[in-house]
């Protein structure tokens, strides 16, 4: 990474300062942007200085009072809080290896059970400077991660996933995977077995800090949300995605998808994209059956076995 025009380490006196700077109780972060330099240029100083560096977050045994609540409540729900937070994630968006996210259900479901159990959490935390994790709990350094299916069924998803584990538990945090078929049969066990593990116990004055200023409008990858769509069969006006429903026709249901297309003949391009797609499909009794009819619709009514009935297209 090449430095900036005008570039100059850091002299003698600038380091002391920093350091007697940092003991009397200043911010890294504040001295970084003060200084223009990183945090980690600024970490080596203190430590060769015989510093400890202080965790993040509030220092242990910090108790929330009624009046507490109240102004950090105040404060994070202002208009200006929000923006800060949008301009602030937007600046380091690019070096981020996951896209930013709001609570998904399984993730809110982790939520409930951890407030019954009475622990303090953080939602949508970023760790290590690129790593936006679902849950990070307060007591220790733990990581929930609710994993939808793609998690199981995406390689590169696995393949991330696996070296975003490596690098928190390197950096000193106990990650935890969760699938949605697991919290969605009973959340409060997955809740319970980190518990367990770590030896948690239920918090007197638990905090929940559960980020959604990233949704809708405010979210950095808003493309606009739902637009209205006349269904061209029953002629109901519903909402979706635009990804959802490419044209040049729309149908507010499967039903409805079916009834349109119902007796049609399928197109020289449909037939070329369920061919590509037969390539793929695995060797099994079942598939087979659905290979034999879809090899036979696609030649035509007079090979078609005779368990077939109906016309000779696939909807």
């Amino acid at each position: 990474m090449s430095k900036p025009v005008g570039w100059r380490p850091l002299n003698d006196d600038e380091q002391q300062e920093i350091i007697r700077r940092y003991a009397a109780g200043e911010g890294l972060a504040l001295l970084a942007e003060e200084y223009q330099r990183s945090k980690a240029t600024l970490k080596p100083i203190l430590l060769a200085a015989g510093l400890t560096l202080r965790p993040r977050g509030n220092p242990k045994g910090t108790v929330w009072s009624t009046e507490r609540r109240e102004a950090h409540k105040k404060a994070v729900s202002s208009p200006e809080f929000a923006e800060k937070a949008r301009q602030a994630l937007l600046e380091r968006l690019p070096a981020m290896k996951r896209s930013p996210a709001v609570n998904t259900a399984i993730e809110r479901r982790m939520h409930d059970a951890l407030m019954k159990a009475g622990i303090g959490f953080t939602t949508q935390s970023l760790l290590l400077g690129c790593y936006l994790v679902d849950i990070e709990l307060h007591q220790a350094r733990i990581v929930i991660e609710a994993d939808g299916f793609q998690h199981q069924s995406l390689d590169a998803l696995k393949a991330a996933d696996a070296e975003r584990d490596a690098a928190l538990t390197a950096a000193g945090y106990r990650v935890f995977r969760f699938t949605g078929s697991e919290i969605n049969r009973d959340a409060v066990v997955c809740a319970r077995h980190v518990i367990d593990a770590c030896g948690l116990v239920p918090e007197q004055e638990p905090a929940y800090e559960i980020r959604t200023k990233f949704s809708g409008e405010l979210h950095p990858l808003w493309k606009g949300g739902k637009r209205e769509f006349t269904c061209g069969t029953c002629g109901k006006v519903f909402l979706a995605q635009p990804a959802h429903r490419p044209g040049p026709d729309y149908y507010c249901s499967i039903q409805c998808a079916g009834a349109a297309r119902r007796g049609k003949k399928l197109t020289a391009e449909h037939r070329a994209r369920i061919a590509a797609g037969m390539t793929g499909m695995k060797r099994g009794p079942r598939r087979r059956d659905s290979q034999i009819k879809i090899e036979s619709a696609l030649r035509g009514d007079a090979q078609r076995p005779a368990e077939m009935t109906g016309p000779a297209t696939l909807f």
